[in-house]
């Protein structure tokens, strides 16, 4: 076999392009230039044979392929993560239901306190918790119906006092005719003001509480007051409560 001063200079070639592209992964311009090298550089005493072509072709082919569909799906993921960016704005100023059980005061205002029940409860006891896991208020309930309730708080401890603006934590505990501890499911109810991403995930905000959008059960319009009645409807309001009140 006789082996030609090209084909070393080739051979030598191919290893410091290998040994460049260690450095970096494989292009469509890479091995078009490696593959039109070896065809140029080839000895012509010993071609390359058709089979070692044809499976360099089809490699080339493949990579081709692979490249085409890597950038389809970074195309499918640009367009994915604006879709779900536009979603999560849309959630904005929309009451939402999320898996959870934290409850935030704000300038005296709390949020509601939300639970699920799997069955009639006959007593029901709500403790708040401040950051430090101590219970700030106790809110005792008496019998309650299975399915879902909104409980009130007026953001206050146990003595009526004020509590700090912040988020706390509660838990329920209810019992069932035979005293049974139930599996009680809380979630929170509020009105999304603000929309974070952390790592390329979405966090829906209801003041100092945040949620994934994962965590979201429900999205709904917030409810509002009814507004004040006017014209003819407040006129005979009017004359109804004065005729109530002459009685």
């Amino acid at each position: 076999m006789i082996t030609s001063t090209a084909t070393i200079g080739a051979a030598s070639a191919a290893k410091a392009d290998t040994s460049q592209m260690n450095k970096a992964q494989l292009g469509q311009s890479e091995f078009l230039t490696l593959l039109v090298a070896q065809l140029k550089n080839q000895d012509p005493m010993n071609p390359m044979e058709n089979a070692d072509f044809t499976a360099q072709m089809a490699q080339f082919s493949s990579l081709e392929q692979l490249m085409s569909i890597n950038k389809g799906l970074e195309t499918l993921t640009t367009a994915a993560n604006a879709t779900n960016t536009a979603q999560a704005m849309g959630l904005i100023g929309k009451e939402i239901k999320a898996e959870g059980r934290g409850v935030h005061v704000n300038g005296g205002v709390a949020s509601d306190i939300g639970f699920e029940l799997p069955g009639a409860a006959a007593s029901v006891t709500i403790n708040i918790e401040n950051a430090n896991g101590e219970i700030v208020r106790a809110i005792e309930k008496n019998s309650m119906a299975a399915g879902a309730h909104s409980v009130e708080w007026d953001g206050a401890d146990d003595y009526g006092v004020p509590l700090d603006n912040g988020v706390y934590k509660y838990t329920v505990v209810a019992r069932d005719a035979e005293g049974r501890v139930m599996d009680v499911s809380t979630f929170t109810r509020g009105v999304v003001d603000r929309i974070s991403f952390e790592n390329g995930v979405g966090y829906a905000h209801i003041g100092d509480l945040k949620y994934m959008l994962s965590e979201i059960l429900e999205v709904a319009e917030p409810k509002q007051a009814p507004a004040p009645e006017t014209g003819a409807a407040a006129d005979a309001a009017a004359a109804a409560q004065s005729d109530t009140t002459l009685v």
